[in-house]
């Protein structure tokens, strides 16, 4: 059985770099204000450890998982 993982984006903490949007754009949008928004908030299987290792890149920790 796959874990659901959630994803999410700390708009307090994004700045707007689009490190996570180039890096998983199957994930990762550029939102309104230049804040990054989550394309799934619930992560398919096959892209949950593309989500963990974008989230490791995030330099601002905006990246939050939950599973």
């Amino acid at each position: 059985m796959m874990i659901r993982m959630k994803l999410s984006i700390d708009p307090d903490a994004c700045t707007g770099c689009e490190d996570c949007t180039q890096t998983c754009p199957s994930l990762f949008k550029m939102g309104n204000n230049w804040i990054a928004e989550v394309v799934h908030p619930e992560v398919p299987g096959e892209l949950q450890e593309q989500a963990r290792d974008t989230a490791k890149l995030c330099q601002f920790e905006a990246i939050r998982i939950e599973d």
